[in-house]
C-alpha cells in the first residue's frame, strides 16, 4: 500500500443557464430578503443558544438531554416537534399539509468526548470555546436559526421542511439516527426529496462525495499474572501493543485516499499486574471501497503477527485475539450534474460562495449510499480544534451560510421532483 494516487477533490460545473437566471429571480423575492435581513440580527441569539445547547453534554449513545433540549426549544418556536424511537427530534411546520418531497435540514445531537468530559462553554476575543462548540454546535444553532426565522417570518417555502437534530454520527454511533431514518419503513424516508446536512463550520466546502469507513475492535486475551512470580508469561497488552506496530508498518496514510487510525487502546488492572485483556479500536477510511478491504486485511494480518510474536516470545502462557466490526459507513457520490449539488452552485453563485466539493464522512453516507440526492453544507464561521478539548467557533459570517440554506429551500422550486437510484450495499468483511 505504498502507492500514491493523485486526487484533487472535484470542481462542480457551473449551472445551467436557465436554472442560473431562475435563481437569479429569487434576489427580487422580498419575503425572502426580509427572512435574510431578518436573519443577520439574530446573531446574538444564535450564540446563546449555541452556548446553551453545548452546555448540554452529549456523548454517542448519551444524547437524551441535549435531544430533550433541542425538543423544548423548537416547540417554544412554534414547531410540532416529537422524538422519534431512537431519540432524533424532529420537528415540522405546523399545519403544513404534504405537498410533494420534503427538505430535510439535519444536524447530529453528539459529540467526540467521553461521558464525564467537562463542557463549560465560554466566550474569549470574539470566538467561542467549549468541546463540541463547532461540532456540532454550529449546526445545530443553525437549525434553530432557521426555525426561527421561518416561522417568524412566515415564510412560505415551496416543499414542506423538515428539521431533524439526530443521534449516533460521532464515535461509535455508526449513523444511527439517520439509518432509523431512512430505513425502508419509515414514513419519513418516503417524504423526504433531499437532504441537506449541516455539520461543523465553513461555506467552503460541498461534501457530495461520501468517504467509506470501517470502524474495528481488535479483543486480546490471556492468562494475566503477577509481573514478576510469573514472569514472562504471555500479555494480552504487550500483544496489542505488537499488533499495533505491525499494523503501522505495512499501511502508509495516503492523503485524500486511504488512512488507518489507532484511536483508542486500553488493556490491564495493574501495573505489576500481566494483562489479561486488552483492546484496540481502528477507523478505516478510503475512497474507493475496495482499498476499505484492504485495509482491513492489513489490520487482520496485523492481528495474527502480533498474536504470534508474543506467543513466540513468552515463557509461559498464550494469547488470543479476534477481530470485530463496530461501524460501517456506506459510501457513494452525487453525479457532478445532480440536481441538488447544481442547485446549490447556481445558489452560491448568486451569494457570491466560493465552495470546492470534498469527499468525507458525514451524516449524508447514509443518503447518498440509497441514491437519495444529499449532501453536506458547513453552517458558517470558522473553527477549530475539533475533538480536541480547545475547540473553537467564530461567529464572524455564520448569516451569509444561514442565507444560503435559505436560498437554497426557497429554490427547490426549479427542481423536477427527485428520483433514486438504487446502490447496492458495501461488501462485508470477510470473516
Amino acid at each position: 500500500m505504498k502507492r500514491r494516487l493523485n486526487s484533487d477533490s472535484a470542481i462542480a460545473d457551473e449551472p445551467a443557464g436557465a436554472e442560473a437566471e431562475r435563481i437569479g429571480r429569487l434576489a427580487e423575492n422580498p419575503a425572502l430578503q426580509e427572512a435574510c435581513g431578518r436573519l443577520r440580527t439574530l446573531e446574538p441569539w444564535i450564540e446563546q443558544q449555541q452556548m446553551e445547547l453545548t452546555a448540554v453534554a452529549a456523548p454517542t449513545h448519551f444524547e437524551g438531554l441535549r435531544a430533550e433540549w433541542m425538543l423544548r426549544q423548537w416547540r417554544a418556536l412554534g414547531w410540532e416537534a416529537e422524538l422519534d424511537a431512537v431519540g432524533n427530534v424532529i420537528a415540522s411546520q405546523p399545519g403544513a399539509q404534504p405537498r410533494g418531497p420534503a427538505l430535510a435540514l439535519t444536524a447530529h445531537l453528539d459529540t467526540a468526548f467521553a461521558p464525564g468530559t467537562p463542557v463549560r462553554p465560554e466566550r474569549r476575543n470574539g470566538r467561542l470555546y467549549a468541546p463540541g462548540i463547532c461540532d456540532n454546535g454550529a449546526g445545530l444553532a443553525a437549525l434553530l436559526a432557521l426555525a426561527r426565522t421561518v416561522r417568524e417570518q412566515r415564510l412560505a417555502l415551496p416543499a414542506p421542511l423538515l428539521l431533524v437534530a439526530n443521534v449516533g454520527e460521532e464515535g461509535e454511533g455508526d449513523l444511527k439516527g439517520m439509518r432509523h431514518l431512512f430505513r425502508r419503513e419509515s414514513a419519513y424516508a418516503a417524504r423526504i426529496g433531499w437532504t441537506v446536512v449541516l455539520d461543523g463550520p465553513g461555506t467552503e466546502h460541498i461534501t457530495a462525495e461520501a468517504l467509506p469507513s470501517r470502524r474495528l475492535r481488535l479483543v486480546l486475551e490471556g492468562p494475566g499474572g503477577h509481573s514478576w512470580s510469573d514472569l514472562g508469561r504471555a500479555s494480552a497488552l504487550h500483544a496489542a501493543v505488537r499488533v499495533g506496530a505491525a499494523l503501522l508498518a505495512q499501511v502508509e496514510p495516503q492523503a485524500e485516499r486511504l488512512g488507518c487510525n489507532l484511536g483508542w487502546m486500553q488493556g490491564g488492572s495493574a501495573v505489576n499486574a500481566i494483562a489479561a485483556g486488552a483492546q484496540l479500536k481502528l477507523d478505516l477510511r478510503a475512497r474507493e471501497p475496495a482499498a476499505v478491504e484492504v485495509l482491513t486485511r492489513a489490520v487482520r494480518r496485523a492481528l495474527a503477527a502480533g498474536v504470534e510474536q508474543e506467543n513466540a516470545a513468552a515463557l509461559s502462557g498464550r494469547v488470543r485475539g479476534r477481530m470485530e466490526v463496530i461501524g460501517e459507513r456506506p459510501g457513494g457520490a452525487l453525479a457532478p450534474d445532480a440536481p441538488l449539488l447544481q442547485l446549490v452552485r447556481a445558489v452560491d453563485r448568486q451569494l457570491g460562495i466560493e465552495a470546492q466539493v470534498q469527499c468525507a464522512s458525514t451524516d449524508a453516507n447514509l443518503p447518498i449510499s440509497q441514491g437519495r440526492q444529499a449532501l453536506r453544507l458547513g453552517a458558517g464561521g470558522h473553527g477549530g480544534g475539533v475533538h480536541t478539548l480547545q475547540e473553537w467557533f467564530d461567529p464572524t459570517g455564520r448569516s451569509r451560510a444561514l442565507e444560503r440554506v435559505l436560498w437554497l429551500a426557497m429554490a427547490l422550486q426549479a427542481l423536477p421532483a427527485p428520483t433514486r437510484r438504487r446502490r447496492r450495499p458495501p461488501p462485508a468483511p470477510a470473516p
